[in-house]
């Protein structure tokens, strides 16, 4: 009796793994890649904080200027966060991307993070592409120090 009902749990488990969705397995996202997505959000979160707190804001910011923004231990992760006064309305734009491949394991988590939006996503020609969005074009200062296929998230901070 006992080796029925094994038998029929294992068969039961054995269904469930073949209607699972193989590409989702692929989508979610390991220990690493998530621990470099919380990353960019910690810097994406400390560059706003910082516009607001310095609304002439202007560049690509130095590594120690998001220090008292950070927790701790974070300084050095790969990320460069860019900066600059909106020219239309109130407030900064924000951009956190990096110029290194090996952070592209990131993509799938941030996108994750911002709940897909257009605005978190995979460099490409000078924009952030998502999927199921439209491109976002990327400030034309730092459009073309932005590597094709790295993550990129940018941010409003008003």
């Amino acid at each position: 009796m006992y080796a029925l009902w094994i038998a029929i749990s294992l068969a039961m488990i054995g269904g469930l793994y073949s209607v699972v969705d193989m590409q989702y397995m692929q989508a979610t996202p390991t220990l690493g890649s998530a621990s470099l997505a919380q990353s960019m959000a910690a810097y994406r979160q400390a560059g706003v904080q910082y516009a607001l707190a310095n609304p002439d804001a202007n560049g690509v910011l130095a590594a120690n200027a998001l220090t008292s923004y950070l927790a701790s231990g974070m300084a050095n992760a790969p990320w460069k966060v860019y900066v600059t006064p909106n020219a239309d309305i109130a407030g900064s734009t924000v951009v956190v991307y990096t110029t290194s491949s090996q952070a592209a394991s990131a993509i799938t988590g941030i996108e994750q993070l911002a709940f897909h939006s257009a605005l978190a996503g995979v460099a490409n020609n000078g924009s952030v592409v998502s999927p199921g969005n439209p491109s976002v074009a990327l400030p034309a200062a730092i459009a073309s120090a932005v590597p094709d296929g790295t993550p990129v998230w940018i941010a409003q901070a008003y």
